[in-house]
């Protein structure tokens, strides 16, 4: 009787005292404290810019085809953002919408590989005419305006997108996604 009451104290005490961490639900709004964006605020502006974007190229199609390359998201706030969320919900959503990104980063690496292939030590030969060069580049960048309004700290962070066309460099299409928050009392992610 005396190990049953122990045993049921026991698991009493640790299953209340446990303090790991806890699941949350994923399609639940949340703000963090700083006011910084979170990463379900970043896959939302992601999926709605690269909708944008398909709409602009439905628009005013190509007749050579469409081949962004998308350069990595800048950064230019205080909060430590997960620009590459962004990044790869953008790029997933641009390839839905049949919008393909060419990869510049690798394409020292590819033609490394070609020229591998071209040696005669593979059993399949690769093409180099078949690389793909970009018609349009794409950047991103998040910023942020921190003021005070009513006696409260607000954070504004912005993320700004802009279409550039590689012939021509010029920008044929902009849009921004803005987030207004107050920051939490207190809060030390906040540098004013």
């Amino acid at each position: 009787m005396f190990k049953i009451l122990t045993l049921i104290v026991s698991l009493f005490f640790l299953s209340t005292c446990s303090s790991g961490a806890k699941r949350l639900d994923l399609s639940a709004d949340m703000v963090s404290d700083s006011g910084g964006l979170t990463s379900q605020e970043l896959q939302i502006s992601a999926e709605k810019l690269a909708d944008e974007i398909g709409k602009f190229f439905k628009e005013n199609p190509r007749d050579e085809g469409i081949f962004v390359a998308h350069f990595p998201t800048k950064n230019d706030t205080s909060e430590q953002i997960q620009t590459e969320l962004f990044d790869n919900a953008f790029v997933s959503k641009l390839i839905k919408n049949k919008i393909f990104t060419v990869r510049t980063k690798t394409r020292e690496q590819s033609l490394n590989e070609i020229q591998f292939s071209l040696s005669g030590m593979t059993s399949n030969r690769l093409s180099v005419g078949k690389l793909k060069s970009p018609n349009f580049f794409v950047r991103c960048e998040i910023n942020e305006n921190l003021f005070t309004a009513d006696g409260e700290k607000i954070v504004e962070q912005s993320i700004n997108i802009e279409l550039v066309e590689v012939e021509t460099t010029i920008a044929v299409w902009s849009e921004k996604v803005s987030y207004r928050k107050k920051a939490v009392r207190g809060n030390k992610g906040v540098s004013w």
